[in-house]
């Protein structure tokens, strides 16, 4: 924690490291276990992984030839004391989940750190990969000492749907000992895969930005560019989340925090070929509801076939940044690209009342049903000090 000009500047982008480096082993300081408040119903959801887990992504195939249709999952985890990426498939639209696969990475064992994994399907052919093949990208190495750390963004993919995977490429290499994280996978109008991350690394000019490079065969990287930023050092955009919308733009959420307002609220911004997304001094616009609610910490989407977008957050909270009474039970739907106000919709996964901590509701997941009615939702709670990942389906009903 720091302060600047009279206002407390909490780095909050780093909490991503603190759940890599739980799941599975002891208790996360100061978290306690989920407990339903008096009289309340007891939570409906499901472990997705019985073990320590943390950053949840689920995804849907639809490059996959007879596979589509096909729910797969990821879950960071610890297995032995290494850090490793957990596959898991859904054949029932999401009522259930099977473990798969798991991706165990060098860079992230013997304590090394790793976290921060996405999952992506390549909607086209990208070189010698084919439509249809199975990405993930991660954060490895933040935990190494300074004097030895260079934390890197990498890829591996899969090409039998998530059952054995292969190491791919470093897509970078932070150049000093600060770290990166989230790397956010998309591939733009051009073929080319791109990769956002949020970049620590830029000291003394940026305390954290969201940057960008691309790829014409996912091993060679080039043109890294600044995505968000601020001129403010201590103003932190990051975790960046890229879905394309039904007429093809591409929408990316984002947090940016230590602005004026409580800690860190959700931005998007937009572009026509997933490459260029304007100036990167220009923190985009802000996500609220009619009432002035605001997405606080970790925003995540995903894009319904009726064009809607629906948002997952760790936090929900009062225009005047108190906590709102829907605060861990609650999406955020809307109709218009992003545009305007965005409405309340009961969280499938209920976590109740999380407060900017390292595992409750921190990055959750979701993905909408191929009808739209409904939604599959993926949020992580801490049961006796370990954070797993529960997931459940629920309705998103249509505007009133």
């Amino acid at each position: 924690m720091s302060t600047s000009r009279g206002v407390i500047r909490v780095f909050v982008h780093g909490w991503g490291g603190v759940v890599s480096g739980l799941v599975g082993l002891a208790l996360v300081a100061g978290v306690a276990p989920a407990v339903a408040a008096p009289g309340a119903e007891t939570p409906r959801r499901e472990l997705i992984y019985p073990g320590g887990a943390g950053y949840p992504r689920v995804i849907r195939l639809s490059h996959s030839g007879p596979a589509n249709g096909r729910v797969l999952a990821t879950v960071g985890s610890v297995s032995n004391g290494n850090s490793v990426g957990i596959i898991l498939e859904s054949t029932d639209g999401g009522t259930s989940f099977q473990q798969v696969g798991t991706v165990s990475d060098p860079e992230g064992a013997a304590g090394r750190g790793m976290c921060c994994g996405t999952l992506f399907e390549l909607p086209r052919a990208v070189g010698a990969m084919p439509e249809g093949t199975l990405r993930r990208a991660t954060t490895a190495g933040y935990k190494v000492p300074e004097g030895q750390r260079h934390t890197k963004q990498r890829l591996w993919q899969s090409r039998d749907l998530g059952r054995t995977w292969s190491f791919l490429s470093d897509i970078a290499t932070s150049p000093n000992q600060y770290n990166a994280w989230e790397p956010e996978l998309s591939v733009a109008t051009d073929g080319q895969l791109v990769v956002h991350w949020a970049d620590e690394s830029d000291k003394p000019d940026h305390d954290q930005k969201i940057v960008q490079v691309r790829s014409e065969d996912g091993i060679h990287w080039t043109d890294q560019r600044d995505t968000v930023k601020n001129g403010d050092f201590f103003v932190r955009p990051g975790m960046p989340g890229v879905r394309q919308l039904s007429d093809g733009t591409y929408f990316m959420v984002y947090e940016v925090c230590n602005l004026d307002e409580p800690l860190c609220s959700a931005y998007f911004r937009t572009s026509t070929d997933g490459w260029d997304y304007g100036d990167p001094l220009d923190l985009g616009a802000g996500i609220r509801t009619a009432d002035g609610k605001y997405p606080r910490h970790t925003p995540t989407i995903t894009v319904s076939p009726d064009g809607a977008i629906l948002l997952a957050g760790e936090m929900l909270v009062n225009a005047d940044g108190s906590h709102a009474p829907g605060n861990g039970r609650t999406l955020l739907v809307n109709e218009d690209n992003g545009e305007g106000p965005w409405r309340e919709t009961p969280a499938p996964v209920d976590v109740p009342d999380p407060n900017n901590e390292a595992c409750r509701n921190f990055s959750p997941s979701i993905l909408a049903s191929e009808d739209g009615t409904e939604v599959l939702h993926v949020a992580t709670d801490t049961v006796d000090g370990v954070c797993k990942a529960f997931f459940a389906t629920g309705p998103v009903p249509r505007p009133s």
